[in-house]
């Protein structure tokens, strides 16, 4: 037995092959490794010795710079497709070869004569580090065949899926009959008269943060790419955030400069200094653009917050934001969502409909919330523990939707989300049909990448099967909606039909009446109670109404637009929503203003033609800041 287990120990030291001339320092270098119980093997700077010494997969390499018929950067890059680490050893021509030294990138150089002790630390230092960039690898090319292959069960799901709704529209068609409809529909009406009757429920009473009361720390991060024309005035709105104790402030404000190509940077840089609490991170390319969790996990391994926040770059927030949202994450409640409302809610139908489509969101997250804390996240206003963050994976950097990724994984773990009304982050509404779509359509993508891969997880998960079917009815949202508003067409041609052809019926719908009457209302009672959140006039809400039933058909477009990018896409891509400014406000009553928080008097870009201008007027304050930082 004592033969077995030393011959297995002899098999597992590691191998340091060191190529030298030099007789003094081969012997001493034997001399220490041995001590260490590493192997020693040994070659010169001859190139087939050292080929063949390759062959036998050394663990470690010692090279002799003073070898003379070695080229430190050829030799780094030759021994590349090896993967072996190696450690450059200098000897009287230090001064003369440092450069190549450090451009052939070794884990460590020292110096003739070698001290025993800092020889085998730099080994061992070398081994272990090299260690962990392997694994590194290994983890991301199984984490990007890991995505390939969710990207393939994504486009075959969503290929049935696609042809199962077409199969049931046309079988509705051709046979005249849509009975069968008035069935499935019946699933998510159900779920949504629930939602309407569970959100009139006044939502559980929190203990108020009170002047001197000892604060979490809280890290807020806001992704920024090419936002020079909102990054300034939401970095001050955030800074104003009344969250202090002991006159500091409780937060930190990090923004990730995520590869911008345009002022972005510059304007971060001019008003650092008068911001303490604000971080910048800077993503270059190759790096940058990858996606939105990517970015967020940069920020959190820079974070000391043991609360993460994570707002968009065109938010405004009021002055007691984070006293009124932070104590929603009490006991063991894991994330929470604030409301999120439009700025510019009122420049025209598009705005004020996504500020409604936003409310009604709200209000499906209240109920959620007093159902069982299963509410979700939603980009921007979210709040979550870092400990829950960490625990369940990080953010998803190849997830379309990262908030909606993160917020199942961590219900899947049987954690707990709230949602706060209390209090709201303003945002800006799009203004045109085609940008809504690109950014409708990512967050389509997202809700169907979440149900095809988290599915079978879901049903395996060790937690209620209620709040298991409330996340599958959250995340199926968009796969019931091509069938719910077909549903919706053929009952009004119904009606038109029975009316002014004299009782015909186009497709005959023969389910109780009770059933399709349900199907028909459940739309209405969950979006008559969120718009009334805001206490709007009696006639306010009938338009309101009407005109969110109305736009609310662009979700049949929107589906076939969705199936057709989630078919044909090669690959996950994260498109961000263009942010134009703050040009038109709505709410000055809703949205305080700033409290002028000094960033030397330096002008805002109005346009694109202004950016030289800025530039010039601007040249010395900036220089002076790029110094200091």
């Amino acid at each position: 037995m004592d033969g077995i287990e030393l011959t297995t120990q002899i098999m597992d030291r590691p191998k340091i092959l060191t190529i030298s001339s030099d007789e003094i320092l081969l012997n001493d270098i034997k001399e220490y490794l041995e001590e260490a119980n590493y192997e020693f093997r040994k070659t010169d700077s001859d190139v087939i010795n050292i080929k063949n010494a390759l062959e036998k997969s050394p663990d470690l390499i010692l090279l002799d710079a003073d070898e003379k018929n070695i080229d430190l950067v050829k030799f780094s890059k030759y021994i590349e497709s090896y993967n072996i680490p190696h450690i450059v050893i200098v000897g009287m021509l230090f001064d003369e070869i440092l450069d190549k030294v450090l451009e052939s990138s070794p884990y460590n150089f020292l110096i003739k004569d070698i001290d025993k002790e800092e020889l085998q630390r730099s080994i061992a230092v070398a081994l272990k580090k090299h260690a962990q960039n392997t694994q590194n690898i290994i983890d991301a090319k199984n984490k990007v065949n890991e995505k390939k292959s969710e990207l393939i069960i994504e486009k075959s799901s969503s290929i049935a899926l696609l042809a199962l709704c077409i199969f049931l529209i046309l079988l509705a068609i051709f046979t005249r009959d849509a009975t069968w409809l008035q069935w499935i529909l019946l699933i998510p009406t159900v779920f949504m008269l629930i939602n309407a009757c569970a959100s009139l429920k006044k939502q559980d009473e929190l203990k108020k943060i009170e002047d001197g009361d000892e604060l979490p720390f809280v890290s807020i991060f806001i992704p920024a790419h090419n936002e020079e024309n909102t990054i300034k005035a939401t970095v001050e709105s955030v800074a104003n955030i009344d969250y202090h104790y002991d006159g500091k402030p409780q937060y930190e404000i990090i923004v990730i400069n995520d590869g911008s190509t345009d002022l972005t940077g510059e304007i971060l840089s001019s008003i650092k200094n008068n911001i303490p609490h604000l971080k910048i991170i800077t993503r270059r390319p190759p790096r940058s653009g990858k996606g939105k969790g990517f970015v967020l996990n940069d920020a959190l391994t820079l974070s000391k917050g043991e609360i993460i926040g994570v707002f968009d770059a065109d938010t405004h927030v009021k002055p007691n934001y984070l006293k009124t949202i932070i104590p929603y994450l009490h006991d063991d409640i894991d994330g929470v969502q604030s409301r999120v409302k439009m700025f510019n809610k009122n420049e025209n139908y598009l705005a004020r409909m996504q500020h409604l489509e936003f409310a009604s969101f709200g209000n499906t997250l209240i109920a959620k919330d007093n159902l069982g804390k299963t509410s979700f996240l939603g980009g921007n206003g979210q709040f979550v523990k870092k400990e829950s963050i960490i625990k369940c994976g990080r953010w998803d950097g190849f997830a379309v939707t990262e908030d909606l990724n993160l917020a199942v994984k961590i219900l899947i773990d049987g954690g707990k989300i709230n949602y706060c009304g209390e209090c709201a982050v303003y945002q800006e509404a799009i203004l045109d049909w085609k940008s809504l779509f690109k950014q409708r359509i990512r967050w389509a993508i997202g809700n169907f990448e979440t149900l095809f891969i988290y599915f079978p997880d879901i049903l395996k998960a060790k937690i209620p099967i209620a709040k298991k079917l409330g996340i599958i009815e959250h995340i199926s949202f968009y796969s019931f909606n091509l069938l719910i508003f077909f549903g919706f067409i053929v009952s009004i041609l119904n009606i038109i039909t029975w009316f002014f052809l004299g009782n015909m019926i186009v497709i005959k719908m023969d389910a109780p009446i009770i059933v399709g009457l349900l199907s028909f209302i459940s739309f209405f009672p969950g979006n008559i109670i969120a718009f009334s959140r805001d206490k709007p006039g009696i006639i306010t809400l009938i338009k309101d109404i009407f005109k969110y039933y109305l736009y609310s058909y662009h979700l049949i477009p929107l589906f076939f637009m969705t199936m057709d990018s989630m078919i044909t896409r090669k690959e996950r891509t994260w498109a961000k929503t263009v942010h134009k400014g703050r040009k038109h406000l709505d709410s000055f009553e809703e949205i305080p203003e700033s409290k002028q928080i000094s960033s030397n008097n330096i002008e805002p870009i109005k346009s694109d033609e202004d950016k030289e201008t800025y530039l010039i007027n601007n040249i010395n304050k900036l220089e002076e800041d790029l110094k200091k930082n």
